[in-house]
C-alpha cells in the first residue's frame, strides 16, 4: 500500500495540483485523498479505478506493476487455447491465423519493395 500512496501523490504532483483539487476533480473526500496518500485509507477497487481514469494510467501503473507481455507463436497455435484472437470483434478460428501468419512471412520475405529477400 505504501507503494501506492506513493505513486497517488507523485502523479498528482507531476499534474501539478492540490490534494483539495484531486479530490474536487474525482469526486472524493478532501480527507480520502489525504488518507489514501499518508497510506493510513486502503483503497477500494472503484476508487483505484477512477484514480487511474484520472490520471490516464493503467491500475498496474499504480500498483508499480510491470504491464506484462505475453509472446504468442502464430505458427504454434496450441499455445492459443487459452486466448481469444479477435478481429472486427469476431474471433479468428485456425485457419484465419494460420493463413494470417503465412500472409506476413510472405511479406516480411519480400521486403518493403516487394523485392524477395531471403
Amino acid at each position: 500500500m505504501e507503494v501506492l500512496s506513493k505513486k497517488i501523490k507523485q502523479l498528482r504532483e507531476e499534474k501539478g495540483i492540490s490534494p483539495e483539487k484531486l479530490a474536487e476533480d474525482i469526486g472524493f473526500a478532501k480527507s480520502t485523498i489525504w488518507a489514501y496518500e499518508s497510506g493510513k485509507k486502503q483503497i477500494s477497487v472503484s476508487h483505484l479505478a477512477r484514480l487511474a481514469d484520472y490520471f490516464d494510467v493503467s491500475i498496474d501503473n499504480l500498483l508499480d506493476r510491470e504491464e506484462r507481455m505475453i509472446d504468442l507463436d502464430l505458427l504454434n497455435l496450441p499455445s492459443f487455447a487459452d486466448y481469444n484472437l479477435l478481429l472486427d470483434n469476431k474471433p479468428l478460428n485456425r485457419d484465419e491465423i494460420a493463413e494470417a501468419a503465412s500472409y506476413i512471412k510472405v511479406k516480411r520475405r519480400m521486403g518493403s519493395f516487394g523485392v524477395a529477400t531471403s
